[in-house]
């Protein structure tokens, strides 16, 4: 078995750590453990005169793989620790991407000598997690003040120009790492330079430290949840106020703090399953298709902004319309976004004449025969847009990608009517909230993962998050779910303003009723039309969305649904004519109105989306829960600090959940909705969360008894 960190006197008096942990070389708790024990044994040597810590064979230096456990964080404190304790200098030899962890253990090094390529990043703030090694004690002492906080908090990887400007590096080279940093530490032995831990270093003079803390700290978020930028800057403010070691100490108990948190539960959470999300989508390893141009049939409005996000960010577009007239309204709406875009970010004639000529139009479904995505975008009834996606498919080439758009599309509509099932693909682009950032590639069964790969690989460039599903949309039966039990509660006495107030004080920027105005009420009908019981007004709560449709407030395209729109594209305002609706819709339903407070307008909204999310779950929409609050992040605006309504459920308790549908399953129409789901039972008798298992195992494993 190799060795996870391999010793070598390199030249006289000269110790190499390799450290070799397989080919992305990341901190594991074994290597910690191995390096701990190699670190004292080759300072504890008689003769030692500088120790060098590589990777082994031209491997990037070590970084964590994630947060290691809080036994892992300790012992990688005390690595650093002994380094500090030191009595020769000690050299990181830096190449790749030391991040996290591995860029902690690097500035505790007293010398670093880095490969022009190389990064230097503090990634986990992006988890909620402040360094736990000293960095915030070391960094201080290396560069400036405003550099080190640049660093911390910011997360982002940096470039060894950058990080040699400032003084966090020594050396930079070309070439051969490890025969620059032997060069390196025989000068030091030359030049009689003793060690240079970070507790010897000077501060820089208080005053001038303190004012760049202030500074940070009066521009971060009032009031944010996340604890880890202002624990930081407590930390590199108690550098200058504490001794050495309390303040590492102080640093230790923060760090921690924040990892007993349920922000960084939630976050760290997210991260992983962005990283499963991304590995998804990319087709297990299939390759993509080329693209080329892609093909978007259509002339309205959502086909033209389709159309113009795809030429800003560099790819070219063919527009298919029935004829001229069409074609030429399409093109004129796409002009008019392509303006907008280009007096907003200051673009001149140049860059807007790059973007019109990556543009095209052409009449007839065979016009877009050679794009290698294709793409249904069109209005009006959806029966004729199903005989245009037949058509398209008929006309496109070989191995093009076939995609429908829509919220009322089904992949297994689309599948049947292209009769190309392994290239079909529904692409929902939800518009919920302003700047929804997910895409959600919803598939059949036969739908061929070169196909998914294609779509996602498109997706990406068009700055939007891929999300793999099977069969139905999850942001849109979550939402759908939301409604239902926000619908209960308004019925209740409840204003959907409240209920819209309460989840934004939950971390959403929109309630459920401005995302339903968003979707237009017409499609939410439609939509819960198409549920079990959903065609039966008496087993679902939809008298008053059904009555603001009768009266024409079809949501924001009409300028008024739950809420006025004064202006377009404005947002929403109270529409003081909503409490009479309701009020008669009340008396209708023999409803008496009652006080509901906050928490529980929240509670049982968020109970329906665990509900409605443990359903695509056990039906296998879904593989991993994960991918319905990712959903929700991306599509609905939720903040990533929740991680979502999956995440939330474990973590107040699935016993918690069941017992709160129960009770609103002895509600109007509730046991047709809030019995809740058989996954949620198994889940309990199992002792899991529904973050512990994956959707095609949850299928199998439930008993519907």
């Amino acid at each position: 078995m190799t060795r996870l960190v391999a010793v070598e006197e390199v030249a006289p008096g000269i110790r190499r750590l390799a450290i070799d942990s397989g080919p992305a070389n990341t901190l594991t708790p074994d290597l910690l453990a191995a390096l701990d024990a190699a670190l004292a044994d080759a300072l504890a040597v008689p003769g030692t005169r500088a120790v060098l810590i590589a990777a082994q064979g031209g491997r990037a230096f070590p970084m964590a793989p994630g947060p290691n456990g809080a036994d892992d964080a300790a012992r990688l404190r005390a690595i650093c620790a002994r380094l500090d304790r030191a009595a020769v200098p000690v050299v990181a030899l830096v190449g790749g991407r030391a991040m996290g962890e591995g860029c902690e253990l690097a500035l505790a090094a007293h010398f670093r000598v880095a490969l022009r390529n190389a990064e230097l990043g503090l990634p986990d703030i992006a988890i909620g997690l402040p360094p736990g090694a000293g960095t915030t004690q070391r960094l201080p002492r290396l560069t400036h003040p405003s550099a080190a906080l640049d660093l911390m908090l910011s997360g982002q990887p940096v470039g060894m120009a950058w990080a040699q400007r400032v003084g966090l590096v020594d050396s930079v080279v070309d070439g051969d790492l490890d025969a620059a940093g032997l060069r390196f530490a025989r000068s030091l032995i030359e030049q009689r330079a003793g060690p240079r831990p970070a507790p010897v270093r000077r501060l820089p003079p208080f005053d001038r430290l303190h004012a760049a803390v202030a500074e940070r700290r009066a521009a971060l978020l009032k009031a944010s949840p996340v604890e880890a930028p202002g624990r930081i800057l407590d930390c590199v403010d108690a550098a200058a106020m504490l001794p050495y070691e309390a303040a590492l100490d102080f640093e230790a108990a923060a760090h921690d703090d924040c990892r007993d948190s349920a922000v960084f539960r939630a976050l760290s959470h997210v991260a992983r399953g962005e990283v499963a999300a991304r590995r998804r989508a990319e087709g297990g390893g299939a390759a993509a298709r080329p693209v080329g141009t892609v093909g978007i049939w259509g002339w309205g409005a959502a086909a033209a902004a389709l159309a113009a996000t795809a030429l800003t960010t560099g790819t070219p577009v063919c527009m298919g319309a029935p004829d001229e007239a069409a074609l030429t309204e399409g093109v004129g709406h796409v002009d008019a976004l392509l303006t907008a875009a280009c007096a907003a970010g200051g673009m001149g004639e140049a860059g807007r004449a790059a973007q019109w000529a990556r543009f095209s139009g052409a009449t007839g479904p065979a016009g877009l025969g050679r794009c290698g995505v294709v793409i249904e975008a069109g209005s009006g009834p959806w029966t004729d847009r199903e005989r245009a996606f037949a058509a398209l498919a008929a006309a496109a080439a070989p191995g093009a990608v076939l995609v429908g758009t829509g919220a009322l599309v089904t992949p297994a509509a689309l599948a049947a009517g292209g009769r190309r099932p392994e290239d079909t693909v529904w692409l929902n682009l939800p518009d919920l909230v302003p700047d929804a950032s997910l895409a959600e590639l919803v598939c059949t069964a036969r739908t061929g993962e070169a196909a998914v790969a294609t779509l996602a690989g498109l997706a990406r460039s068009l700055l939007r998050f891929p999300l793999v599903a099977t069969g139905e949309s999850p942001v849109l039966t979550v939402l759908v779910a939301a409604l239902e039990a926000a619908d209960v509660l308004v019925e209740e006495g409840v204003s959907p303003y409240a209920v819209d107030r309460a989840l934004r004080g939950w971390g959403f920027t929109h309630g459920p009723y401005e995302m339903a105005d968003r979707l237009g009420l017409q499609t939410l009908l439609a939509l819960r039309a198409g549920l079990a019981g959903g065609e039966d007004p008496l087993l679902r709560p939809i008298l008053v969305a059904g009555q603001l449709v009768a009266e024409g407030r079809r949501g924001r395209v009409a300028g008024r649904g739950y809420y006025a729109y004064p202006e377009p594209g404005a947002r929403g305002v109270p529409d003081p004519g909503l409490d009479a609706l309701l009020d008669t819709a009340r008396r209708v339903l023999g409803r008496m109105p009652r006080a509901v407070p906050d928490d529980e307008i929240r509670a049982r909204v968020l109970a329906g989306m665990a509900q409605a999310g443990a359903g695509l779950l056990r039906r296998g929409v879904v593989r991993q829960a994960v991918e319905i609050d990712l959903a929700m992040l991306h599509g609905a605006g939720l903040a990533s600090w929740r991680g979502g309504p999956m995440r939330a459920a474990d973590e107040r308790g699935l016993l918690w959940l069941r017992r709160m549908l129960r009770t609103m399953a002895e509600g109007p129409y509730g046991a047709a909705i809030w019995t809740p789901d058989p996954l949620l039972g198994d889940l309990i008798k199992t002792g899991r969360g529904f973050c512990d298992v994956e959707g095609a195992a949850a299928t199998a494993e439930v008993n519907p008894a």
